[in-house]
């Protein structure tokens, strides 16, 4: 007769007896399990190169399987033994299911019966290829978060009328195809108001001869910075920032640099030229108005890196053409100019907030704007790195810090080159250079007075579609904040004096209106 808890009523040595019979069907059991990952361990080694990181991988229900696989077997041979109508002895002794038969219950209901008769011990591996596809997910799904220009719909989508006058309102006019000009005089113009050119291309030789009044020229920002950092009160402190403003503005356009009277003056020197006052490890302690730090930043990269010509224009030739009453002015970038950059990265790179530029060609041969004419600058797989910010009868609002900027017409319902640059930029949230222009209209307090200038990192976060004739998109455009202001204002507003001033004598040269 069974006893209480399944055990028989042989007393305390049946007890002990069938205690010791379920620990060595435990031992055998792990046996059994060890010799399997044995086996299937030295199977693995024959595999593929091309499967061998699939097949590497830990699979639990593959030794659950042959595990379960011995023990049933031997389950099976135990019970045809039992008289019939008996309970079988391993299955009496067992009070409560010990970890052993739960591993055998769990691989019960996982393994299949294909595993437990074939021996199959590569069933249910998932082969590289297919992991690596259900692995993969998108930005927005990681984490959590989907932006607006993930989207396959914009946030608006609307048609526009088209105008009695046959005009749109968000956008210019196409401009008609301009027709072939023969001129009947070509004459190159030399726009340098300085007749000094740079020679720092050639081998620095400290023995060269140099003017000492020259080295002392330069060399007198650095008593600027040494007073600034022994200052005795603040008006001391506002009087030599003036100074050190004005000074640094100046030297943008001394025609007498070179590397001997660099290298003499200790302009470039961290201890004691430029870097002290946008470094702060090197500023000793002084906090440097923001605009100085910007300015001696940008003039510091430019010389240390051999560009010492103060000429606006350098790196571009300018030519004069002339038919009749017909005169026209061209500039075109140097083939051979060892100093250009490249414009196709993203981010700010080595351009400081308020940087300026007379054309838009400068800005393209200092890696500001890539495009001569164009508004939009991208790159495919890169979207749009740059705009400019400019007139042309676009449906634009410039507020600042946001900015609603529309992209260029497109033709059948299909969107530009430029736009697509711009959609890009929205889903893959990477930021865009702004450059605002001269040729905004006069009551945008942010347009520049002259010229183009770089004012900052923007996020394209979302669009619109204004017309789906034109395929015209207006996107939102938010400034990054932990920048610089814009220079738009105040003593830090740029262009400076002096870059007016120079633009204005080549205007000069070139016989254009100022």
């Amino acid at each position: 007769m069974a006893g209480v808890g399944g055990l028989t009523s042989g007393g305390d040595g049946g007890e002990k007896g069938s205690f010791k019979t379920a620990l060595e069907e435990a031992k055998r059991i792990a046996r059994e399990v060890a010799k399997a990952r044995q086996v299937g361990q030295t199977q693995q080694t024959t595999l593929s190169s091309r499967s061998k990181d699939a097949a590497l991988r830990p699979n639990p229900n593959i030794e659950r399987g042959i595990a379960t696989s011995a023990f049933e077997n031997e389950n099976e041979q135990r019970a045809r033994e039992q008289p019939r109508g008996t309970v079988p002895a391993f299955s009496q002794n067992v009070k409560s299911k010990s970890p052993i038969e739960e591993m055998v219950t769990s691989s019960r209901r996982t393994s299949t019966s294909d595993n437990a008769s074939t021996g199959n011990i590569y069933s249910g591996l998932t082969s590289a290829k297919k992991r690596k596809h259900r692995e993969t997910v998108t930005p927005g799904e990681a984490s959590g978060l989907i932006s607006p220009c993930d989207t396959a719909e914009p946030s608006s989508a609307r048609t526009t009328p088209v105008q009695a006058d046959g005009k749109r309102p968000f956008a210019p006019a196409k401009k008609p195809k301009r027709t072939h000009t023969t001129y009947d005089e070509i004459e190159p113009i030399d726009t340098r108001t300085s007749r000094r050119s740079s020679d720092w291309y050639e081998n620095i030789n400290m023995k060269q001869k140099f003017s000492r009044s020259d080295v002392e020229t330069l060399k007198y920002v650095t008593t600027l910075i040494k007073r600034s950092q022994n200052r005795l009160g603040n008006d001391d402190a506002e009087r030599l920032f003036a100074q050190l403003r004005q000074r640094i503005h100046q030297m943008e356009f001394y025609d007498f640099i070179s590397g001997v009277v660099l290298k003499k003056s200790k302009v470039l020197d961290d201890g004691q030229g430029l870097p002290v006052l946008f470094n702060q490890v090197r500023s000793g302690g002084v906090e440097y108005p923001w605009d100085i730090r910007a300015d001696a930043e940008a003039l510091y990269l430019r010389w240390v890196t051999g560009v010492v010509d103060p000429h606006l224009l350098r790196g571009i030739d300018t030519v004069k053409k002339t038919t009749g009453s017909i005169k026209r002015t061209t500039h075109k970038l140097k083939v051979d100019d060892p100093n250009r950059v490249s414009c196709d990265y993203i981010g700010a790179g080595h351009i400081q907030n308020g940087q300026w530029w007379p054309l838009q060609i400068c800005a393209m041969r200092d890696g500001a704007h890539g495009e001569i004419e164009a508004g939009i600058h991208g790159k495919p797989y890169k979207g749009a790195l740059s705009v400019v910010m400019s007139s042309g009868g676009y449906a634009d609002v410039d507020e600042g810090t946001t900015i609603q900027y529309c992209g260029t017409s497109g033709s059948a319902g299909k969107p530009t080159a430029g736009t697509n640059y711009l959609k890009e930029a929205c889903r893959l949230s990477h930021p865009v250079r702004v450059l605002r222009s001269s040729a905004l209209p006069a009551r945008n307090p942010y347009r520049p007075f002259r010229g183009l200038r770089y004012d900052g990192l923007y996020d394209v976060i979302d669009y619109e579609i204004l017309d789906e004739d034109t395929a015209m998109h207006r996107f939102s455009l938010r400034r990054r904040e932990g920048q610089d202001p814009i220079r738009y204002q105040g003593v830090e507003a740029r262009p400076t004096n002096e870059e007016g001033a120079e633009y204005t004598k080549i205007r000069g040269l070139l016989q254009l209106s100022s």
